[in-house]
């Protein structure tokens, strides 16, 4: 099973969607924190919380994330979307209670020297981390093509600078550094085959 939690109207596909509104694709009618949800322990294969743990405090992100835990199989994975602290996007949006930045997902990661609370949160193993750009968010139709031309140009510099070991903070660097509409944050976590 795969599930699609905070789904709203943008339900991935294949995806059994959970939101606690009543909307067209929605599956399950379901709180994110009222927990536990009503799905069986390791049960499910796949999980995608696509910009809904940015709307959360960090309390409330741990609880989740430790429901998602519970739900996925061994080696499950779960696909966490946010967007990046320094793009208009993120600022923009006043139901943001937590900013992340591409080296925040190392605090879940169990092998990182920055996850302090291994025994609570760092039980994962961050498996890739990547972005999606919208550089200017054009609306005409001409312009949205170059849009998309210079923010997919964008996306694969800041993929190349998240594969260089040697200098950490590099994407976010450039993120910082040029004013961009919205950087969207990609983690993919995958649950150890054994605890």
């Amino acid at each position: 099973m795969i599930l699609d939690l905070g789904c709203g109207l943008t339900k991935v596909d294949g995806a059994v969607g959970v939101d606690n509104t009543a909307l067209p694709g929605v599956d399950v009618t379901h709180d994110l924190l009222d927990i536990p949800y009503p799905f069986a322990d390791a049960s499910v294969k796949e999980i995608y919380l696509n910009h809904i743990i940015e709307h959360f405090d960090l309390l409330d992100i741990r609880r989740v994330m430790n429901e998602v835990y519970r739900l996925l199989a061994p080696e499950g994975i779960v696909h966490v979307r946010v967007p990046h602290v320094y793009t208009i996007a993120a600022a923009a949006d006043p139901t943001h209670k937590q900013s992340f930045t591409f080296i925040s997902g190392e605090f879940f990661d169990s092998r990182s020297a920055k996850s302090y609370y291994k025994a609570l949160d760092a039980v994962w193993k961050l498996a890739n981390t990547s972005s999606r750009v919208t550089w200017f968010n054009w609306k005409k139709y001409r312009l949205r093509q170059v849009d998309t031309v210079l923010s997919n140009g964008m996306s694969r510099v800041l993929n190349r600078f998240l594969r260089l070991p040697d200098w950490p903070g590099a994407a976010d660097l450039v993120v910082r550094t040029i004013p961009m509409f919205f950087v969207e944050i990609q983690w993919d976590f995958v649950k150890p085959a054994s605890e």
